[in-house]
């Protein structure tokens, strides 16, 4: 099946199999790769500012532990957010594996305005609202519209429809992608057709659900594809030639030279 153009090569929390995910690291390097668009999680502390952070609790990738909307901005900067990756991963770890450039030991967590104001239009920005708050949606395109940045970013997120919805309500214009990962558990075509049917620019699929016929049916309705959840080079193949035209991945590099060869 042919690849819709343009490609979307996403940086997976940055370059986050060679440096510490969702860290000022990880996007300079996908940014030294070459790499033009960025995925990454927003959420709240606990005095209001938009940290980038994915998981429910800090133990995985910090010395710290709860969540991080317990914590304030100033108490999550005293967190080592690079040195988890050198320790070895728990056997039944569902993340892919790591494999560090360098020590990152200190590096710290950032807020979504450290990563807008150090890398401004140098890239495309997939923005996940990784925990809905009230408000949270709209602080994050005040943060893009703050910076005339919005064509610029996505709105994502997984299941949730009604931060789409919101964001949409808020910013007519602005793009947006949705992963209904429960939703193709029971009906894939009208599931996609649901999507379309609410303006989605990117439908969403991930390693496990990705549908080469449900991938045509979203690119004949009008949105992009794109698949995530990619933990090995097979995945990795298997999405592209499934026919979706954009992916999040960890291992960006694997992509673009695949892509280069395929397009040979």
């Amino acid at each position: 099946m042919a690849v819709s153009v343009p490609f979307h090569i996403i940086a997976h929390r940055g370059a986050s199999a060679y440096a510490p995910e969702n860290t000022m690291a990880a996007f300079q390097l996908a940014a030294e790769m070459g790499i033009n668009e960025i995925e990454t999680d927003v959420g709240y502390t606990s005095d209001g500012c938009l940290i980038l952070f994915h998981d429910n609790s800090l133990d995985r990738t910090t010395n710290g532990s709860g969540s991080s909307e317990g914590l304030t901005l100033a108490e999550l900067k005293q967190l080592d957010a690079g040195s988890w990756g050198m320790k070895p991963m728990p056997a039944d770890s569902s993340e892919p594996p790591v494999s560090w450039t360098r020590d990152y030991a200190g590096e710290q967590l950032i807020t979504l305005d450290e990563l807008l104001d150090e890398f401004g239009d140098r890239f495309i920005y997939h923005i996940e609202i990784k925990r809905p708050a009230p408000g949270l949606v709209g602080d994050v395109l005040a943060a893009a519209r703050e910076r005339d940045i919005l064509d610029s970013v996505y709105i994502s997120t997984i299941n949730d429809l009604d931060s789409i919805l919101e964001a949409k309500s808020l910013e007519p214009g602005i793009k947006t992608e949705w992963s209904p990962v429960e939703r193709l558990k029971t009906d894939g075509p009208g599931t996609v057709r649901e999507a379309a049917s609410y303006g989605i620019t990117m439908f969403v699929f991930n390693s496990g659900n990705v549908d080469a016929d449900l991938v045509q049916l979203a690119h004949d309705l009008g949105m992009d594809t794109r698949s995530s959840g990619i933990k090995n080079r097979q995945q990795m193949i298997e999405s592209v030639e499934a026919g979706c035209n954009g992916m999040t991945i960890n291992w960006p590099d694997w992509l673009i030279d695949y892509m280069k060869t395929r397009n040979r």
